[in-house]
């Protein structure tokens, strides 16, 4: 199916939602963080959008190339959000940086998000959603044990899980810096 956008009705479904579709898991080579990792079938765009579960390669992949997790398109050169619970963290490879498994994403998509997502408008609802410009960042990769990876594929083996986006320099905004992204956008076409 590619990296192109598709719609659930008018809701923009982020290119890393797992499908119903895609419900079995095995370990494979992952070809971003070069290892065994945990893999899930592929068929994107097939049942219905899984939202707030992500894909394991896809989310791997968006967050190794830097790109948006709603439309799959480079974060390079752009302004770069990150709409997240995270907070900062002792055991981050500096203390205090923040470690997310949640790709970026472009400032107007996430405005999109916030618009479109149940999951992102409880978490306004309840002062729990963190909006970030981020300004630099690194990537970490999760090693699951054993144990996880025969629950979820049957044969114990440690694999690579979900990638992390460390950030490292970034500023706190507010949903009014993030839709004023959105506004301009609408103006402009207007």
């Amino acid at each position: 199916m590619g990296r192109q956008l598709i719609y659930w009705g008018n809701v923009p479904v982020p290119y890393t939602a797992s499908w119903t579709a895609e419900e079995q898991f095995h370990i494979a080579r992952c070809p971003y963080f070069r290892g065994a990792a945990l893999f899930q079938d592929d068929a994107r765009g097939e049942g219905k959008p899984l939202f707030g579960k992500p894909h394991s390669q896809r989310q791997r992949e968006l967050i190794a190339l830097d790109l948006c997790d709603l439309c799959a398109r480079s974060l390079k050169s752009r302004t770069k959000v990150s709409l997240s619970h995270a907070r900062p963290q002792p055991h981050a490879f500096r203390m205090g940086d923040i470690l997310q498994v949640e790709p970026m994403l472009h400032r107007d998509c996430a405005a999109q998000c916030v618009e479109f997502c149940p999951s992102l408008k409880r978490d306004i609802d309840l002062g729990t959603l963190m909006v970030r410009q981020v300004f630099k960042h690194a990537v970490q990769c999760a090693v699951m044990d054993e144990d996880y990876t025969e629950q979820m594929t049957g044969k114990r083996q440690k694999a690579l899980g979900h990638a992390k986006v460390q950030l490292i320099k970034w500023q706190d905004r507010n949903l009014s810096w993030l839709t004023a992204a959105r506004d301009q956008g609408l103006r402009e076409r207007g």
